[in-house]
């Protein structure tokens, strides 16, 4: 018997019919039209074909003229993080606050609000950006809190501060001594000033009520809401259990099986949470996954942040010569984990910003021998300042980075003119010479670090501008089609699901997004102030800007 007529098929669940659809396949195709069954893509084509396989049932998207493009993918974010950043009762960040006290007038809000001895948080203060240019201490926050223990949260997750009820409530005083790969700030006299530098900042935590599943699958839905509204379809969730232990964990499973986590879910778990990586034989990758969660990976924090000075640079920062930063795992012990987690099936991805730190993980990935054949995709996260020498071991190696592009915008003036130099600072996500060496990589805004718009972090791959309108390593740009791959189709490679997702094409994952106008076609200049207008995940329609679907082709 022959093929059944094209009138025999099923009809579709979905059309999209009505604009340009870049597909992102190797090609670089560009349609018109697209249909999808089953959560997955069948055909792409143009408006006519395309139209005539619509149903009574099938819902169409009418494009009027706007542009499809593969979900993006966040190759680097804390979904936990980002859920209980949007949901604290303090919001520390500048903007709004100009100065401390406009922090401390805020925490003195929540304190009204709540009762005696109960905790207050608050996230996303930015020591840099505040007029006093420093961080808060105990000091700021004890007037405004004389009832309640207080945790501000650092912008990029490296610091934290306590007030005094904080401190005392988990014990830490003067003779509390430095926890490995952290530091307790103290005044002249060695009291502690509230501040708690890299491991230290999670040593309050132990004090604070334990966070359940419910309350971080709440967190996780705040963040979920946020990803559809700008187009994020599957994210890298980098470091697990980093904020909520293996409650955060139980929190993604619980969501998923009940199917209230829309966004699609590729995680890596914090790696103090793996039972027998300290001893050298870590358990295995659990193969039982549900759908739309997938967890084979093991995030491992090398060093600290840039703008902390806590990045392990191999000169010292320009600010503080004799400042190099740290290492919070010894070089060895680095080295160790990764071959132990290699040899158990895992995929690793290794958070380094500073060259030094750099170093130090390509010497561990190295160790494990040459790629070829072994289906190994480790990671460089952030990848802040890779030398030129370097991005040719990590080619050499097959080692992937996701870049924290978002850098160039937000810190590039303050690593320009205080932390790295101009030299230095014109490097940062070097993208054009990883590209040149053929390194897959992925583009990240490590939300709730920065915002999350992807469009955002396109434009920032393409126009290398900081937030104060001047250019920072214009030859380190690169093409617009090359940073929509950093956050489709390139970011999909780095957890292994390029065949599954980031490109539309048969037989993929029916994840698209409706943009406002064609990112390839407008001025650069304009690409972040582009709009979703809608966004689909497995062929179904889960948010829309405006309503953009009608019942059927007439």
């Amino acid at each position: 018997m022959g093929e059944p007529a094209a009138s025999a098929r099923p009809a579709p669940d979905l059309v999209v019919v009505g604009g340009t659809v870049l597909t992102l396949d190797r090609g670089g195709t560009r349609a018109t039209a697209l249909a999808a069954r089953g959560g997955r893509i069948t055909e792409v084509g143009d408006d006519r074909a395309i139209a005539a396989l619509a149903g009574p049932e099938t819902t169409v998207l009418d494009l009027a003229g706007r542009t499809v493009v593969p979900g993006f993918v966040e190759s680097h974010n804390h979904p936990s993080f980002f859920g209980m950043a949007l949901a604290a009762p303090v919001d520390a960040g500048s903007p709004p606050n100009d100065r401390i006290s406009d922090i401390a007038d805020r925490v003195r809000q929540a304190a009204r609000d709540f009762g005696p001895g109960e905790w207050i948080k608050g996230f996303r203060y930015d020591d840099t950006l505040l007029a006093d240019n420093r961080h808060p201490t105990r000091h700021d926050l004890d007037p405004a809190s004389p009832r309640n223990r207080v945790l501000l949260t650092h912008v990029t997750g490296h610091f934290s501060v306590a007030n005094s009820a904080a401190l005392r409530a988990v014990g830490i005083t003067a003779a509390t001594p430095d926890p490995p790969g952290g530091a307790i700030a103290r005044d002249e006299r060695g009291e502690p000033t509230g501040l708690l530098i890299e491991t230290a900042a999670f040593l309050v935590n132990s004090a604070m009520p334990a966070q359940g599943p419910d309350e971080l699958a709440a967190a996780l839905q705040l963040a979920d809401a946020e990803y559809l509204r700008n187009g994020v379809t599957s994210v890298h969730d980098t470091g697990i259990g980093l904020i909520g232990g293996e409650q955060e964990l139980a929190a993604y499973r619980m969501l998923t099986r009940a199917g209230k986590l829309r966004t699609r879910i590729h995680g890596y778990l914090f790696h103090t949470l793996l039972p027998g990586l300290a001893e050298g034989t870590p358990e295995p990758p659990d193969p039982s996954n549900p759908d739309g969660f997938t967890m084979n990976g093991i995030k491992i924090v090398a060093d600290g942040s840039i703008q902390g000075r806590t990045g392990c640079l191999a000169e010292g920062y320009t600010c503080d010569p004799d400042e190099h930063g740290m290492m919070l795992l010894e070089p060895d012990d680095l080295s160790r984990r990764i071959a132990a987690l290699d040899a158990a099936g895992w995929q690793v991805a290794v958070h380094g910003n500073g060259d030094a730190a750099i170093d130090a993980i390509i010497d561990g990935y190295a160790r494990l021998g040459a790629p070829e054949g072994t289906g190994r995709r480790h990671r460089i996260e952030h990848c802040q300042t890779a030398r030129e020498d370097q991005l040719d071991r990590m080619a050499e190696h097959g080692i992937a980075a996701s870049f924290f592009i978002k850098h160039v915008y937000y810190w590039g003036d303050r690593h320009r003119d205080v932390f790295l130099g101009p030299d230095r600072a014109r490097r940062i996500s070097p993208l054009a010479s990883a590209r040149s060496r053929g390194i897959h990589f992925g583009l990240h805004s490590d939300t709730p670090v920065t915002p999350v718009p992807p469009l955002e972090g396109i434009w920032c791959a393409v126009a290398r501008q900081t937030s104060s309108g001047q250019l920072l390593g214009p030859e380190q740009a690169i093409d617009v089609e090359a940073a929509l791959r950093g956050y489709t189709i390139d970011a999909a490679y780095l957890a292994g699901e390029e065949t599954l997702k980031g490109s539309l094409e048969a037989g993929k994952l029916a994840d698209l997004i409706v943009l406002s106008e064609d990112p390839t076609a407008v001025d650069p200049s304009r690409i972040r102030d582009l709009t979703v207008d809608a966004t689909v995940i497995g062929g179904q329609v889960v948010w829309q800007r405006d309503p953009v679907a009608t019942g059927g082709v007439r």
